[in-house]
């Protein structure tokens, strides 16, 4: 339990930094886009508050707490990905961000295990991660900006988390410690441009958002 709680709150703390500096992007350029970002990770800040919350209240109470910390970050990852679609609309043509979104959706029938709630939301999130990390990825083909790639690093990071922690559904208690590993070292990819830039858009790309 206690290094659960541990990395549960070292990506509450990383998830909050992210937020505040897109919240102090937002202030500064007035981009919608970095409020919906500042958004995104104060849901997922959320989240990881109410897993964390988890881990002090017995029974089903407990697991509705988790799943429910769990919806709030996929939330978080679906602002993330309504961000990037928005921003992507001006970088790719249309047809090729289709294109690239019918990967993971390709993937459903593999991600989902069964139908409970907490099986349904982490292949939302697997499925929202994939594709911000593919097309994140994408744009660093085109800018090879470091930030861009360390961006797009951890989201695919984040990705291999939620495929971690399904497996745990298959293997009870052998992936779940370093599925929360993952996750927070994703979190942590990404708050290395943040705090290299202080602001950010969330998808490396601060430079054309300042312009």
């Amino acid at each position: 339990m206690e290094i659960e709680l541990a990395i549960n709150l070292v990506g509450l703390a990383i998830s909050g930094f992210i937020s505040r500096s897109a919240y102090l992007g937002y202030r500064a350029l007035g981009s919608p886009n970095l409020l919906r970002l500042a958004l995104a990770f104060v849901l997922i800040m959320g989240g990881f508050a109410l897993i964390s919350g988890s881990l002090f209240v017995q029974s089903d109470a407990g697991r509705a707490v988790f799943t429910a910390g769990l919806a709030l970050q996929t939330a978080g990852y679906f602002f993330i990905a309504i961000s990037h679609g928005l921003k992507s609309s001006f970088d790719f043509a249309p047809q090729k961000s289709t294109a690239l979104l019918l990967i993971p959706l390709a993937a459903t029938p593999f991600v989902i295990p069964g139908n409970s709630i907490e099986h349904l939301v982490r292949s939302i999130s697997f499925i929202l991660l994939v594709y911000v990390s593919i097309e994140t990825m994408a744009s660093y083909m085109q800018t090879m900006r470091s930030n861009t790639l360390m961006i797009g690093s951890g989201m695919g990071t984040l990705a291999v988390a939620e495929l971690m922690a399904w497996y745990d559904f298959v293997f009870p208690g052998a992936f779940y410690i370093p599925s929360l590993v993952a996750k927070v070292a994703g979190f942590g990819l990404m708050f290395v441009p943040f705090y290299r830039l202080g602001l950010a858009s969330g998808l490396g790309r601060l430079e054309k958002d300042a312009q």
